[in-house]
């Protein structure tokens, strides 16, 4: 049993490509190796980056179009793909599976995306944990600055959803973390300060690893107290922000 593949790369795709004589760009020609004895069909390679395998598998504009339609797409400044287009899903290997979450694993990842959307002038890139669209200039530009040193590229891997008024929930840290987050905020809370501190926490999760514990911890800059609660199964963590005295009289004026 493969892995699911979290990255798609869309573009205008023929119907008889053949993964094995993939067109690679003059970036990746030298840096990837692609191991013809796995698989003896045109739907699925894989490919060695810096010795870490990664599966190829070619998507018809149908079976994209089917992988799309299993639920909401969080479109980010960009439309649903044609229907002539298909995609290459990329994804670690199952050697590799249980550590996608490793950065250096991760960035080959997002570098093959790279590659292979430049090789086929994709349109779109698609993150199916969280079920983030966006278009393929988009993609490669913060990829990069990632690849550079930037920070993670929290936007593209990471949906927001609303739900009551001082509720927000992730989806798609799962993938890295094993754990979504459900988010209580204070009435007062603006919205791009509810961004910016949800940024904050996904970062320092990702960072340390999955709360496993019921736990408070004390933000003396912002004048808040955070209690960590996470559930049975810790699939998801419950966080409530509550503000400290000062910090409500403040609010209230």
């Amino acid at each position: 049993m493969h892995p699911e593949p979290p990255l798609l790369i869309i573009a205008p795709i023929a119907s008889d490509i053949d993964l094995t004589r993939f067109p690679w760009c003059p970036a990746a020609s030298h840096k990837v190796c692609v191991n013809r004895a796995k698989f003896r069909n045109l739907e699925m390679m894989e490919v060695i980056v810096d010795a870490m395998p990664f599966l190829l598998t070619r998507l018809t504009a149908a079976e994209m179009s089917e992988r799309l339609a299993a639920g909401t797409s969080d479109l980010l400044s960009c439309d649903l793909p044609g229907s002539g287009e298909g995609a290459i899903a990329i994804a670690p290997s199952d050697t590799l599976a249980s550590d996608r979450h490793v950065p250096e694993i991760h960035r080959r990842l997002l570098m093959l995306g790279q590659w292979i959307g430049e090789s086929l002038d994709a349109t779109t890139a698609a993150w199916m944990p969280a079920r983030k669209l966006t278009r393929f200039a988009w993609f490669d530009n913060v990829v990069s600055q990632y690849l550079a040193g930037r920070g993670f590229p929290a936007l593209f891997h990471i949906s927001f959803l609303e739900g009551l008024p001082g509720e927000i929930a992730t989806r798609g840290l799962r993938y890295f973390t094993g754990q979504e987050i459900h988010l209580t905020l204070p009435p007062d809370y603006r919205r791009a300060d509810a961004d910016e501190r949800m940024a904050d926490i996904i970062a320092d999760i990702i960072a340390h690893g999955r709360i496993t514990l019921l736990s408070r911890s004390k933000d003396s800059v912002r004048s808040e107290t955070l209690t960590y609660t996470p559930s049975a199964n810790l699939e998801q963590v419950e966080i409530r922000i509550r503000r400290d005295a000062k910090s409500r009289i403040a609010a209230e004026r």
